[in-house]
């Protein structure tokens, strides 16, 4: 799964939470945006070795959301929503990600919250894992044979 999956889910999670009014932006582009709007970014950080040539991968995902001018209240309001959207994102495809450190702020006009994720990324190696190994056997009554084939 790449980082760009994670985003897209976490967008998906805010327009669910905040409404389909709010433009969401991948990226840290704040110029000519349309407030109120969030701004999604994913930070990669360290990987971690996996049993079968797997890597985990550590990331943060930080929205930060711009009310329209004048609104003191939308802030405090959307910290509430954000949190709530990056605490559980949905997955293309199915599935979700849990996030944790989930913390957040609203000051100076303006909200930002954020979460930890932890990424499992496919193999670096070739060959088969062990959920992908298939055995079947056939018993036979006493006195009898039976040629059986394992199937891998």
């Amino acid at each position: 799964m790449a980082l760009e999956e994670l985003l897209e889910g976490a967008a998906q999670s805010v327009r669910a939470v905040l409404g389909e009014d709010v433009e969401i932006y991948l990226g840290r582009t704040e110029q000519g945006a349309a407030a109120p709007c969030v701004y999604l970014e994913a930070e990669e950080g360290e990987r971690r070795p996996l049993p079968f040539g797997r890597e985990e991968l550590s990331c943060r995902v930080t929205a930060r959301y711009l009310p329209e001018a004048g609104d003191a209240d939308a802030p405090r309001a959307a910290l509430e929503g954000l949190t709530r959207a990056l605490a559980v994102v949905p997955l293309p495809g199915g599935g979700s990600l849990r996030g944790t450190q989930v913390a957040g702020k609203a000051e100076n006009a303006r909200a930002e919250a954020s979460a930890r994720y932890a990424l499992v990324l496919s193999e670096r190696e070739t060959g088969e894992t062990m959920d992908a190994v298939f055995w079947q056997a056939v018993l036979a009554p006493p006195g009898e044979t039976d040629d059986t084939e394992t199937e891998v």
